[in-house]
């Protein structure tokens, strides 16, 4: 399975270093610095919700330098 998490880096922060930190978390597929409401968004894979629950709340939500995340599951892929 697989989530899409946006994430907003706090002021003053090296969104470039989060970025980096945060790929190298397991589960994590893709890190991409993203304009407009969010800073960062990441493609994670996962193989059930406990492990989507704990990858936000446990290791992404406590690096230092993130403030709010959005959380998507993806539901299909057309391409």
């Amino acid at each position: 399975m697989e989530a899409l998490i946006f994430a907003e880096i706090e002021e003053g922060k090296s969104v470039i270093e989060i970025a980096k930190r945060v790929a190298e978390i397991k589960g994590v597929e893709e890190v991409i610095l993203i304009s407009g409401q969010w800073d960062l968004m990441i493609r994670f894979g996962y193989e059930n919700m406990d492990e989507l629950s704990n990858f936000v709340v446990s290791e992404l939500r406590r690096e230092k330098g993130v403030g709010k995340t959005d959380t998507t599951i993806v539901l299909n892929k057309v391409k």
